[in-house]
Parts: C-alpha cells; structure tokens; sequence
C-alpha cells in the first residue's frame, strides 16, 4: 500500500475508535440540502435531487434515509410528527458548512493567486491559474503526508523525488518560503491538504479501491411489494430507490431472482385492485391511488396482468425461478415452526401473504445449503423485502450466538442498498478540485488533536504492517454494517420518509384509512359477538324458562292426576253404594255376586281409567285442568 492509502487506513481507524463511521462524513451534506428545502414534511427523494442540485453527489434514497433516520434524528434536527419526519429548521441554522467552504475556496484562490506571483518574482515565468491549481493539485496529491507531518514537526523535511518537474520545483520552493515565513498562505495549504485527505475517505477513488467487492454467485431474491414498486405501480417516487437498488446490484455482479409465488402474490394484489377501483378504499401499496390519478381502467389493469411475467423479466431483468427441490433433507427447515414465529411477529393482512414468506425463507435457507457469510456478496441466497418487522422477526429466528455478525436470510431493501453502497460508494463529483476539497474540509473538518493521531497511527501501520489494500473497504464498511445489521428499527417503522411530499401526505391519509377500516372491522366484529353471545344467551335463558316451565307443568300435572283421581274415586264409591241401596234393584231376582261385580265396574273403571289417563267425563277433564293451574300457581309463588 502506498502512502495515500495508508493514511486513509489510518484516519478511518482513528474515526472508528472514536465511534465515527462513514455515514458521519455525509451528514453535513445531508443537513445543508435539508435546510435548503423549505419542506414541512421532509421526503427522502427531494434531500436526495437536493443534494444532487448542491454537491452533485449522488447518493442512493435509501442512503439518505438512513442517515435522516439515523443521524439527524436523534440530534433533534428532525422531529416525528403524525407517522412524518419534519425539519427543525431552527435547530438546522446551526451548520457553518456554507461558510467554512466558502472561506475554503477564498484561501485556496488566494493560495493560487500567491504561487503565480512567486513564479513570476523570482523565476520570472508566468503561469496561468488553471495551469496552476491542477500543479498544485498533483502536488498536494504527492507529497501530502510529507506536507502534513512537516506542519506538526519542526524536524520533519519535505521531500522530493528525482522525478520533480519544473512546476514540482516551483511549488516546493514556495512552500519552503511560507513555512520559513510563517505566513498565513503555509496555514491556508495545509488546510487545503487536510481537505485532499479527506476527500479521499470520503468519495470512491479508484487507485485506493482497486480490491473486487462483486458479488459471487450470490442470488437475490425480491418480494412482491418490492417488485409492485420496482415496476412503478405506486408511483415514481417509490419505484426510484428499487430501481437504484436493482442497478446496484446488477452492476456488483448478483443474479436477480424471483419465487414464482411471489409473482402469483401480485397478480392476487393486482386482481383484488382491479376489483376495488371504485370501492374508495387504500391498499397497503397505494396502487389503487396510483390507478385512479393516471386514469386506469379494469382494462387497464388487466393488460398489466398479463403482461407482468414479461415486464419483470425484460425490464427489470430479474428471472423467475418455479421452485426449489426438498431433495437434500438436512437443509429443510420446520415451515410449521417458521410460521408460528411469524405469526406470532408480524401483523399479516392474509393468510396467503404469510404461507408465501414462509415459502421464501425456507426456500432460501435450501439455497444456502447451511452456507454462514459476514459479507452480503458471498451468502449465495438472500430475500429482500420491504416489510421491516418481517427482517426483524427473521434476523431473531437465525440469530447465532456464537456467529452474531452472519448475513441472515432476509434483508430489509434498505439495509442491503447501504451495505452495497459502503462496499462501492459514490463517485467524487465533476467539480473543481478546489470546491471537493473545500466541501470535505467543511463536513468533516476533524479537530487538531485528531490529525496528529493520523499521523501517530499512519507510523504505527507502517512499522507493523499489519494492513493490505482491502482494509481500506472494509475499514469503511465494517462499523457502519455492523449498525445496520444489529438495529432492531430503522429510526421508526412508521415513520414515512420516501416518496414525493404529496406521496407522503397521501400514504399518511391511506394508513389512517386501513387503520379505520381495521377499527371498524374490530368493532363490527365485536358487535356481531356481542350479538350472537347475546342470542345465545337468550335462547339458552329460553330453554332454561322452558324447562323450568315443563317441570313445574309435570309436577302440577302428576298432583293433580291424583287429587282428581281420589275424587274421582271417592264419587264412584258413593255412586255405587248409592245404587247398590236403591230398592229397585235390591228387588231385582240378580245374583249379589253379579250386583257385586256391577257396581265394582261402576266405581273402579274411572279410576283406573284415570290413571291411563282417560277421562270417560269432560267434566272430570275440567276438574283435572283446575287443580293443574292451581298447583302451578302454588309451585310458583312458593319456588319462583
């Protein structure tokens, strides 16, 4: 590794021990471009064109959103506010990147405007600034370190190779002036070359990234909400950070998949808003909203239907894959378990949503074939998906005690775009150098104290030699992976952050909506419970009266069958012994044996009818029914 490099190393060691990551040298950026805004409700994609307008720096959305969730929030230059993030511009005054790059910019053209008149004074030759900044450009670019260590030690020597050409010369000699002198153009150059060192931690530089971070043979895999997105179906500003992602990607080398379920899922979600067009209802991916506002048809939804297979295979480019075997055994996870877990985590809308995530993950632990990967690019298979508490529950399931840092099989769409983006980070603008400088001067802009622990550390690599060229990616991606591959949130998962500002305000309204439809629903659902505990608790109320009712019935039955029956009884024995007397028939010549049988016949036939239960005289029907209505009012009034 050559010296530039080396101090990169060591300047992006010293950050990481003081707990500075690479997001850290973006923010300042990010803050400027959110000032500038002037939005009360901040979007992901509008902090991103704004940077772009500003810095020229183009910097993925998810990026952006990661730093607005991770790093601005939480030093309150952001506020949530009714599921949106909203600037505190107030606080946001306290930046002085405009300033301090400004003030950069002076004292680089006032260095410049120095070294013309040096040359012209004593080597009488007249330079132009051009030709100048890029000689002092290369300069700076050489002999940085030597530069910066001579600002800290007075026994520290600029050095100059045999290879100085004339501007070398030129420049060095002036060097050698100022610092002699003491003037304030010798603070203004090492100031400038601070900014030079910084720039190279900060933007891509190929002659220090020269190690190949692709992808290798790894495939990833996309959810359907991600595809609904990536094909523009909820609008441009939630197609744009797929889109980047998929690109990324494609450029890293990944072979871009797609479960066939997957696909089965959207044409469901599609077919269900095809069938709600008019409905005035919100889905969970505002397609329905993108639809209506572009005029779209059930026809037009249909033709999306059919031609969806093609649109993801040749734009997109991703190809679907019918399944994957269950050949091997000892890679197939329990699906039962894996559902439960999922269940129990994450608030399904259907029941088919969940079966096709279940399906995804074990399909892609099959993949894997129990490879473990600290690195994205190598894990062989990974689903990306957009529903956060989905990762969440998935990175707990395979959590690894003793492999804490191992790529899970699901990622959150964003996690993956900034570890791809660590591993090839944006390229250094089209701006003069001097403006790159004088930007990267102002958004880090470390204390004194600091780069003199460079410079210590720099000697410490050099004598050890303990780090190659590949440190210097990993130097930049490793603490700020581990953030996000550990974090249970991404700053709030309610928080909406990407898309247009209206987008915004529009997917806040749609979220009240479902969350009303979901009241209502629970409500109705209660009610119809109520309702039905309460039938059944009439009818059970019901039968109990009934049978209640019956008893007492059959109680006042059976008293009065036998009151009725002694009557009864007692009217037949007084009618018999009445006939048996009347002297017609004590005159009659009839054997007493058949006058016996006689009158046994006239007063035991009633009662033994009565027991049977008939009645040879209505009138004893109504004597029976007297008595049963007494005796029920009896019951009752004692009992009841």
């Amino acid at each position: 590794m050559n010296k530039t490099q080396l101090l990169t190393c060591a300047i992006m060691t010293v950050n990481d021990s003081n707990k500075r990551d690479y997001y850290d040298n973006f923010v300042p950026f990010v803050k400027e471009a959110l000032r500038t805004c002037g939005n009360d409700t901040i979007s992901a994609n509008e902090v991103k064109e704004n940077i772009k307008s500003l810095f020229d720096l183009d910097l993925p959305i998810n990026v952006v959103n990661t730093i607005l969730r991770r790093r601005l929030r939480s030093k309150g230059y952001i506020k949530l506010e009714n599921q949106r993030f909203i600037p505190d511009f107030d606080k946001l005054q306290d930046s002085n990147f405009t300033q301090t790059r400004e003030k950069m910019i002076l004292k680089h053209d006032r260095l410049i405007s120095e070294i013309i008149s040096y040359s012209k004074e004593k080597y009488n030759k007249y330079l132009e600034v051009e030709e100048t900044e890029k000689a002092l450009e290369s300069f700076i670019e050489k002999y940085q370190l030597s530069l910066l260590e001579t600002s800290f030690s007075d026994s520290a020597t600029l050095g100059q190779d045999n290879n100085s050409n004339e501007m070398d010369i030129i420049i060095s000699s002036f060097v050698l002036n100022c610092e002699k002198n003491h003037s304030l153009s010798y603070e203004y150059l090492i100031e400038i070359v601070k900014g030079t060192m910084l720039k190279n931690v900060i933007y891509y530089n190929p002659k220090l990234n020269t190690i190949d971070m692709k992808f290798k043979g790894t495939e990833v895999y996309f959810d359907s909400s991600f595809l609904i997105y990536a094909l523009g179906l909820s609008g441009k500003a939630r197609q744009e950070p797929c889109i980047e992602l998929i690109n990324m990607l494609r450029d890293s080398h990944a072979i871009l998949r797609v479960f066939r379920h997957n696909i089965e899922e959207i044409i469901g979600i599609l077919e269900w808003c095809k069938n709600n067009l008019t409905s005035n209802v919100a889905d969970y991916h505002g397609t329905i909203n993108y639809f209506i506002s572009n005029g779209y048809g059930p026809s037009d939804v249909e033709r999306i239907i059919y031609a969806l297979e093609n649109e993801i295979e040749e734009k997109l480019r991703i190809k679907i894959v019918e399944t994957v075997g269950f050949d091997d055994y000892q890679f197939v996870i329990s699906e039962q378990e894996l559902e439960n877990v999922l269940q129990a985590n994450v608030n399904y809308p259907r029941k088919n949503a969940l079966e096709r995530d279940v399906q995804s993950v074990s399909a892609i632990v099959r993949l894997r074939k129990d490879r473990k990967s600290f690195h994205v690019e190598s894990c062989r298979a990974v689903f990306i998906t957009t529903n956060l508490s989905f990762t969440q529950a998935i990175t707990k399931y395979f959590y690894n005690e003793d492999m804490p840092k191992i790529i899970p099989p699901v990622l959150h769409d964003s996690t993956i775009t900034n570890l791809v983006w660590l591993k090839n980070p944006s390229k250094a603008p089209d701006f003069p150098s001097k403006r790159l400088i004088a930007e990267c001067y102002a958004a880090t802009a470390p204390k004194e104290h600091l780069w003199k622990r460079y410079i210590e550390t720099l000697n410490i690599i050099e004598k050890t030699d303990e780090l190659n060229q590949k440190d210097i990616v990993l130097l930049r991606y490793t603490p700020a992976a581990r953030e996000l591959l550990v974090e249970k949130t991404m700053g709030d998962e309610n928080a909406i952050t990407i898309g247009t500002v209206q987008e915004i305000l529009d997917e806040i309204k749609n979220r009240e909506q479902r969350e009303y439809r979901k009241l209502e629903e629970e409500k109705n659902t209660e009610i119809e419970y109520l309702r039905n505990t309460l039938r059944t608790g009439q009818i059970e109320a019901a039968a109990a009266i009934e049978k209640r009712e019956k008893k007492v019935r059959t109680i006042a039955e059976k008293r009065a069958k036998y009151t009725t029956l002694s009557i009864t009884l007692l009217i037949s024995i007084i009618i018999g012994i009445g006939i048996y007397m009347v002297p017609i028939i004590q005159n009659l010549q009839i054997p007493s044996l058949i006058k016996l049988i006689v009158i046994v016949i006239l007063t035991i036939l009633p009662t033994i009818l009565g027991l049977l239960n008939i009645s040879l005289f209505p009138l004893l029907r109504k004597v029976n029914d007297f008595f049963i209505l007494k005796y029920e009012n009896a019951i009752k009034n004692k009992y009841l």
